[in-house]
């Protein structure tokens, strides 16, 4: 699409954050292509991505993520919120302040406008050959993992026996995935069945309909760094 000098484009509108199935989290709204050549921003929020690239696509939001300013004020002890209106002022979610749990596993609940837990997102500390992981669980549900190919595979154990060589370069695999530029790749399966595909903490394929979204969100603003991203109570 392209706009007359000084023609403003249209906001994109809303989509319902319940059936988005691929989405990132961020302010492009509209991408630069050949007839448009500057890119198009707005709040920032999680963003479902519409029409064909390069031509007409977009990214609708869904959530809206509030400032750490914004959550302080209006959801007192909370990390991250999420609201469905730019306005922020209907609560979709928030994600709690992390308990510690065994062996150093950091637990962060997700809890619906009303304050009811939708379900626990779970970092899972890693070791000398391998990066740390993680744990989602969803009442009624069976516990969703997500883990990175090395882990999949099982090379991050073996690592100790196949000699020193080999062990650094799995080492380098392992523990500087994403020093590249490149964002790590995760699988998340339940139960066998893959639930959804991340790269990196923005960029997400959610696989299972019955998968609550909100935990997917959540995880995108904790972050998969080797720091868990800190929010307003946290600050």
């Amino acid at each position: 699409m392209n706009f007359a000098k000084g023609q403003e484009p249209e906001p994109v509108a809303t989509v319902p954050w319940a059936t988005v199935n691929r989405f990132v989290i961020g302010t492009l709204e509209r991408p630069a292509t050949k007839k448009q050549r500057q890119a198009v921003r707005g709040e920032r929020a999680v963003r479902a991505p519409r029409g064909r690239k390069g031509y007409d696509q977009v990214f609708a939001p869904c959530a809206y993520v509030a400032s750490a300013e914004e959550t302080a004020a209006r959801v007192p002890g909370a990390e991250f919120a999420l609201f469905e209106d730019a306005a922020r002022e209907r609560l979709l979610c928030s994600v709690g302040v992390p308990a510690k749990e065994a062996r150093g596993v950091l637990a962060y609940p997700v809890r619906d406008a009303a304050g009811a837990e939708v379900g626990t997102v779970r970092r899972v500390p890693g070791g000398p050959l391998r990066r740390h992981t993680w744990r989602m669980t969803q009442p009624g549900h069976p516990e969703v993992t997500g883990t990175g190919e090395l882990a999949q595979h099982g090379l991050a154990g073996k690592a100790i026996s196949i000699g020193l060589a080999a062990t650094s370069v799995l080492l380098d695999t392992a523990t500087r995935a994403g020093a590249d530029g490149k964002p790590r790749e995760l699988t998340w399966a339940a139960e066998g069945k893959n639930v959804m595909h991340s790269a990196g903490s923005k960029e997400m394929t959610l696989r299972a309909d019955w998968f609550d979204r909100r935990l997917a969100f959540a995880f995108a603003l904790i972050g998969d760094g080797a720091v868990p991203n800190r929010g307003a109570a946290g600050a």
